[in-house]
């Protein structure tokens, strides 16, 4: 294999870089233009299922947005001793960031397979006559798509959130974004410009519309249509951009789409304690990254992070609970929320949405919007808060203004170690307290680009100035 020197971080993505090796080394079976890659149905069908292996990786949702999400805010500590998270814990951070530059690399790795994965899909269909294919199999192609570009709206959503300033409601967000990747897949030698957090969020909507245009079933997915991006996901990912958008009568109606797409029940307060050890699906599960022993995760676990490498949830968390509560006998059971199974203690299904995500969410809205009523936000609100077996529906708040402190508060004992704290603590302008800092205004932070990715000279645009809005110590 010849070995090219010049080729960028992001460029070198294009070409499948190996985590363990140098950005200048290619992989051979990623070195092949789309439209020799993608002959067949069943060539688009691996193409979404690389896809679903990129977002599921430890390097991307599969711990490290996760555990950003918590780390990163005053919900958990990390370990000295293992020294994982720390950095991102503390927040004695450099631009070479391990983690922080994984995330880029894999969600970029992942933003690339769609977009190869639809353009493969495109040129197949313009064939389809001269393919003789059947009506089913333009229904698995148009699947694939739809999978596709929900995943591209997902990764997109977070690189934007966690490489960019928050989305401000009823403000141009001129403010850079991350670098999109629309028609063409990523590019040796290309300049790439960071386009604005507008531009992202808009094309996040955009994907999001197609992903319900193309949606055509689950005929393409193997196990529980919960481990695929499935309608009521679709509408899930809409209402949780809606909501970071402050578009609360468009979140709030996606949201309840959500509810009534994934056709379950409520779960019981024993399958609630038990179900954080099994990988089985539940009622609560709208979309989740499916995990197995035989993945073999190891260190690379989330469980791990919080088990035997030390991390810990805080104060915070575990005082947010009365005695009551079911939520407590979780935590009070394994100290954390994902403990493995009978079988391994690495291995738990990663939960992406939930029922309970879409409840809170629609009882935020009904609390924000000029429109919305105080009773039906207890009422949302009251799908997750009843897990206090004390609490009553009219023991809620009765002003929308005490409703919204109670959900933030919620929004804890519901979501803790789940990745979300963080990204909420941005959007409302919250202000965090940690044993490592104080008086921390989080919407004011932003993670740098990766240093490889700046020193390559493809994407110059770095985020200026980020160390000066690091929390004081």
């Amino acid at each position: 294999m010849k070995k090219i020197f010049k080729y960028a971080f992001l460029a070198a993505l294009a070409f499948g870089v190996s985590s363990c090796d140098s950005y200048f080394d290619v992989e051979l079976e990623q070195n092949i233009p789309t439209n020799e890659a993608y002959k067949s149905v069943q060539d688009v069908q691996n193409g979404m299922i690389g896809a679903y292996y990129t977002l599921g990786t430890y390097r991307f949702y599969g711990r490290n947005v996760v555990a950003l999400g918590d780390m990163a805010s005053d919900l958990a500590t990390a370990s000295s001793s293992s020294g994982h998270f720390v950095s991102i814990n503390t927040y004695d951070l450099s631009d070479t960031d391990g983690d922080i530059e994984a995330i880029w690399s894999y969600g970029y790795k992942l933003v690339d397979k769609c977009v190869r994965t639809i353009q493969g899909a495109e040129a197949i269909e313009a064939q389809a006559t001269a393919l003789n294919l059947s009506e089913k199999d333009l229904t698995i192609i148009s699947s694939c798509k739809s999978q596709c570009y929900a995943l591209r709206a997902l990764a997109t959503f977070i690189m934007t959130n966690i490489y960019a300033l928050p989305y401000q409601p009823g403000q141009a967000n001129e403010q850079l974004g991350v670098c999109l990747l629309d028609k063409e897949p990523l590019q040796p030698f290309v300049n790439i410009k960071r386009s604005t957090v507008k531009q992202c969020y808009d094309q996040v909507l955009a994907d999001i519309v197609k992903a319900k245009e193309l949606y055509a079933g689950e005929i393409v997915m193997n196990g529980a249509p919960q481990f695929y991006f499935n309608e009521a996901a679709i509408y899930a990912l809409e209402a949780r951009v809606n909501l970071f958008m402050g578009n609360y009568a468009a979140a709030k109606e996606a949201a309840q789409t959500a509810i009534e797409k994934r056709k379950s029940g409520d779960v019981s307060n024993e399958i609630y304690v038990t179900m954080w050890s099994s990988t089985a699906i539940t009622n609560e599960d709208i979309f989740t990254i499916s995990k197995s022993d035989d993945d073999n995760l190891s260190a690379n676990a989330l469980n791990t992070l919080y088990g035997s490498y030390g991390g810990t949830v805080s104060n915070t968390v575990k005082n947010a609970f009365a005695s009551e509560d079911i939520r407590a006998a979780v935590l009070n059971q394994t100290a954390y929320k994902f403990c493995g199974t009978s079988t391994s203690q690495a291995t738990s299904n990663i939960p992406v949405f939930r029922k309970s995500e879409m409840y809170l969410i629609i009882a935020e809205c009904e609390a924000r919007m000029p429109e919305g009523t105080v009773e039906a936000a207890q009422k949302a609100l009251f799908y997750t808060a009843k897990r206090n077996a004390a609490l009553k529906e009219t023991d809620l708040p009765q002003t929308k203004e005490e409703l919204i402190d109670f959900i933030a508060e919620e929004r804890v004992r519901e979501l803790y170690q789940e990745g979300h704290r963080w990204f909420d603590a941005r959007r409302n302008g919250m202000i965090l307290n940690s044993s490592n800092y104080s008086g921390f205004d989080v919407a004011k932070f932003v993670y740098p680009i990766p240093a490889a990715e700046i020193n390559a000279g493809f994407c110059e645009q770095q985020n200026e100035g980020w160390e000066d809005a690091l929390p004081s110590k």
